[in-house]
């Protein structure tokens, strides 16, 4: 038993049904350990939104899925965001994401003055081009005057982005950072470094140990092989696409394949059909990419997953998971 033990491979909360598993309402200790981490700053009270979906005014507006949102302390919104695809728009992506919350703070406050500081930290598991020649893991955005690089308009706004690829380098500058312990925790939980961590930080202790009864679950197992397979998936379509010299975009992390293209009226996901204008050479595999998408949304309808929790794994609208499941 204690060899079984040993041999298995902990699912990679960088994988975003694990993350959002581990990093909830039931994992308080463990979330609020890692806010800590992230924010650089004592966290004293917390509220996890485990409602991942940002609200839309309107059918057609854009929907945002979030990853984590937590409250800290009365006075600070955080986002945590994992991003596995290079896509080409994080820097849209992180706005969009901004904007909603920040929009949500000001409309519910009687005041602008009350709404709260909005943080976003975007963990991304590929190379950004725009940091490429900075060293550090971790770079941190505001609002700044052009001439007076020190003079911040507003410590409101705030976008933190990590990328993983750059952990293990700064982890090995200081040992003692539990941003670089936690990232190192978050991209991969085999590894030595991690077990090195867990013999001085407790939280990530727990945390692999939580991680270890996720993996033993038949059910989560299958959730995250599912979805590691999708992203696997589109990132192979997305090397495909670039090799013919194609750019194959997509929307909000479609899994399968679900090409929305770069052609002018582009199409919005799979309601709206395929965009115009994707290269013959990538057409066929995209169509087999969709079929596999309708396979996998009828398996899991038949483990009795939920339509909400369906979508957020193929990361898919309700429409979309409609008109899969219709055939």
């Amino acid at each position: 038993m204690a060899n079984r033990e040993e041999n298995l491979k902990l699912l990679k909360p960088k994988i975003d049904v694990v993350f959002q598993s581990l990093f909830s309402k039931k994992n308080e200790k463990i979330t609020k350990a890692f806010a800590e981490a992230m924010l650089d700053e004592k966290v004293k009270k917390i509220t996890i939104n485990d409602d991942k979906e940002l609200f839309r005014e309107k059918p057609e507006d854009k929907l945002g899925i979030l990853d984590l949102e937590l409250d800290i302390n009365d006075t600070e919104k955080v986002d945590v965001e994992i991003q596995l695809v290079d896509r080409s728009n994080i820097q849209e992506r992180l706005l969009f994401y901004f904007s909603k919350l920040y929009y949500n703070e000001v409309k519910k406050g009687d005041d602008y003055k009350k709404a709260k500081r909005v943080v976003m930290v975007a963990i991304l598991d590929y190379d950004l081009d725009l940091t490429k020649e900075i060293k550090r893991m971790e770079t941190k955005w505001k609002l700044r005057e052009e001439n007076a690089k020190d003079l911040v308009l507003t410590d409101k706004i705030e976008i933190d982005i990590i990328e993983l690829s750059k952990v293990r380098a700064e982890y090995e500058r200081n040992k003692q950072n539990k941003k670089a312990q936690w990232a190192l925790f978050i991209n991969d939980p085999n590894t030595r470094e991690v077990k090195e961590i867990m013999k001085e930080n407790e939280d990530i202790e727990e945390a692999v140990v939580t991680v270890h009864k996720m993996t033993e679950d038949e059910k989560m197992r299958r959730l995250a092989d599912l979805r590691e397979k999708a992203i696997m998936d589109e990132k192979a379509i997305r090397r495909k696409g670039y090799e013919d010299g194609h750019d194959a975009g997509y929307e909000d992390g479609m899994a399968k394949g679900m090409a929305k293209g770069m052609a002018k009226g582009m199409a919005e996901g799979m309601a709206e059909g395929m965009a115009q204008g994707i290269a013959k050479g990538i057409e066929e595999e995209q169509k087999r990419n969709i079929q596999k998408m309708k396979d996998i949304a009828k398996n899991l309808k038949q483990m009795n997953i939920t339509n909400e929790q369906i979508c957020n794994i193929l990361k898919i609208k309700k429409d979309e998971l409609e008109k899969l499941l219709q055939n």
